[in-house]
């Protein structure tokens, strides 16, 4: 038979290993699926003036690009963005985000932000430190009408 198309979620073998059974085999098939990255950003999924993030899919894009976060990156990011204007301090983003790690300081939540800020581009100076207090997200203002 001809070889199935492995696009659309078609069946992929990716391996037979031989049993101590004589003559029998394992069919070890898996599914391809497209990478999360190449899907376009769902319209208005928590959008704020070119920062979207979809708390469903875990994703954010910047501008419309795929940004790639790692799991405690993605809760900072949701837990500042759910309450724009409010600071957090380094303490309360300790407990509510990095909640069972008991290991982490304040440098933690420091050395993140700056990751955030670097992986978000021009968008990451919404995260804006308050000295000697933590951080606030402070999303675009748009201009005032003349």
């Amino acid at each position: 038979p001809p070889s199935p198309s492995f696009r659309d979620g078609a069946a992929q073998l990716l391996g037979v290993l031989p049993l101590a059974e004589r003559g029998k085999v394992m069919v070890i098939v898996g599914h391809i699926q497209e990478a999360p990255d190449s899907v376009a950003p769902p319209p208005a999924a928590g959008e704020s003036d070119g920062l979207v993030i979809d708390h469903a899919a875990r994703r954010v894009w910047a501008d419309r690009t795929p940004v790639r976060l790692s799991y405690q990156e993605f809760e900072l990011l949701a837990h500042l963005a759910s309450s724009p204007g409010r600071v957090f301090t380094r303490t309360e983003l300790l407990e509510r985000v990095w909640r069972s790690d008991m290991h982490a300081g304040s440098r933690t939540v420091d050395v993140h932000v700056h990751r955030l800020r670097r992986k978000l581009g021009g968008l990451g100076r919404r995260l804006a430190t308050v000295r000697r207090v933590g951080y606030v997200y402070r999303p675009e203002q748009a201009p005032a009408p003349a």
